[in-house]
């Protein structure tokens, strides 16, 4: 994809998104009308979102500036992240006045990210990363969590099915979004993506570079949102919460392993691979 509208469009949630978490974070009445478990959520997404994700997507633009691969596959992840999050706040919160802001921001990224999904040279990226362990080791842990967190999710719903009474983490909304989106986007997306990989695909060195980053972005914001709960007096699930602390480390530990085995660059559309002679090969 063009890089003018990879910064143009990257620079307009960068803003937005500043907008959203500042305020989120600071002003008292925004979230007045959903739950004290909610706002805490939502606060301890704000934080991790303006303090990590906003800054880490302005430094991958450097990178891409500089035909980075492994730059404009972070950047990637990062707007996986932000698709994932603002579509949670778009659906979830209660309205409020940051609504179109939150939906601005979902659009923005699903579209970027489509759009450059769209135009990925995913043979070019295969042959960028050296083959490994780590590859076989990512691809089971991505369909791992996929099935862990379907798993935990359907334990859930089902049990309060079976009761014939609401989940207790419905508390006064209407609906399960979060598990909505989890199940039918997160969990078939890791399972998809763990087996490309393990089976060594090129789609699953795009994906999985993608997956990783979001993952690890994700489960940080998730265990802000869990110290925002506790410090608000909510009741934390224990087994829930040392699954997104065992997920979240791990992500962090296989994505490092996984983007340092990265040699090439971008030149345009085209990947350049690195030879042993320092020389740049086009390969894509």
């Amino acid at each position: 994809m063009n890089k003018k509208i990879i910064y143009t469009n990257s620079i307009a949630i960068a803003i937005l998104a500043l907008i959203a978490t500042l305020a989120g974070l600071f002003w008292k009445g925004l979230y007045q009308h959903d739950t004290i478990s909610g706002v805490a959520q939502m606060m301890g997404q704000d934080l991790v979102t303006l303090v990590i994700c906003i800054p880490l997507m302005l430094g991958t633009l450097y990178l891409i500036r500089k035909d980075s691969l492994r730059g404009r596959l972070i950047w990637m992840g990062i707007m996986f992240y932000f698709l994932y999050s603002y579509a949670s706040m778009a659906f979830l919160t209660s309205y409020n006045q940051l609504f179109l802001v939150y939906v601005a921001i979902f659009s923005i990224s699903l579209y970027t990210l489509l759009g450059e999904l769209l135009s990925l040279d995913t043979r070019s990226i295969q042959k960028s990363f050296t083959p490994g362990t780590i590859n076989k080791i990512g691809a089971v842990f991505l369909v791992i969590i996929g099935l862990m967190l379907a798993g935990m999710w359907l334990k859930m719903i089902i049990s309060s099915l079976i009761a014939g009474i609401a989940p207790s983490t419905l508390e006064t909304y209407t609906t399960l979004v979060i598990q909505a989106l989890d199940l039918g986007v997160v969990v078939p997306a890791a399972v998809i993506t763990g087996v490309l990989l393990f089976k060594g695909k090129a789609w699953g060195y795009a994906l999985a570079s993608i997956f990783l980053i979001k993952v690890s972005l994700l489960g940080t914001a998730i265990l802000s949102m869990i110290y925002f709960m506790a410090q608000n007096g909510v009741n934390i699930e224990l087994g829930q919460a040392m699954f997104f602390v065992i997920v979240t480390v791990l992500g962090i530990i296989i994505s490092v392993a996984f983007y340092s085995q990265i040699k090439g660059s971008v030149n345009g559309n085209k990947y350049v691979e690195l030879n042993k002679d320092d020389k740049k090969t086009i390969i894509g």
